[in-house]
């Protein structure tokens, strides 16, 4: 029996490890069922243009109504997020000492902004409003670096006044910063809750 040459041996080999039955690559199982499912769509769309063609359309017609919807919802957020951060940036931000604004513009401000329907921008503009009215009374030393809960905790208040002040910065946080609901009726409550009369402890 006649022994096959190495070389020859080693050819036979690299032909045969290199069909496809030993390509042992790690398969995409997710992109292959995407495909799959993709084609089933295409082909079920496809049966059902055959099968009833009103159908079809009426289906065609209710997902351009959806995309429509989903589009005219994603222009809505972009000019309210840019609306917001316009007003935060040239309203809210404190200018130089020698164009100090006072704690009225603020609350004015904020009522232009709540006006507009841009009530967590509303309240972050009252609450430096209150900062600044507590401020005015000595019965805190304001700076716009320091955050709400920091003013909470540093301002000289009677302890009934000092919850109340906690109640408006949790609300604050809540609405402007956790998602919670904050319309017409939730300002208005916040704002007549600020509005009292502020208190400093007895020596």
């Amino acid at each position: 029996m006649s022994q096959a040459a190495p070389d020859s041996l080693r050819s036979i080999l690299d032909s045969v490890f290199a069909s496809s039955a030993y390509a042992w690559r790690p398969q995409d199982e997710a992109g292959t069922a995407i495909v799959r499912y993709w084609r089933r769509l295409l082909e079920w769309l496809a049966s059902l243009q055959e099968a009833n063609p009103l159908l079809f359309k009426l289906l065609v017609a209710m997902l351009a109504l959806v995309l429509l919807a989903i589009l005219g919802h994603a222009l809505w957020l972009l000019v309210r997020t840019v609306r917001g951060a316009a007003l935060t940036v040239s309203d809210a931000m404190p200018e130089a000492p020698t164009a100090r604004r006072d704690a009225a513009w603020y609350l004015s401000a904020a009522d232009r902004a709540s006006a507009e329907g841009l009530f967590a921008e509303a309240l972050q503009l009252a609450f430096v409003g209150v900062a600044l009215t507590l401020d005015e009374r000595g019965l805190l030393r304001y700076h716009p670096s320091k955050t709400p809960a920091e003013c909470s905790r540093e301002a000289r208040l009677v302890p009934e006044d000092r919850m109340r002040l906690s109640s408006l910065v949790r609300t604050l946080y809540t609405c402007a910063f956790g998602g919670a609901r904050c319309g017409p009726a939730e300002y208005a409550a916040w704002r007549e809750l600020a509005a009292g009369e502020w208190h400093a402890p007895a020596h």
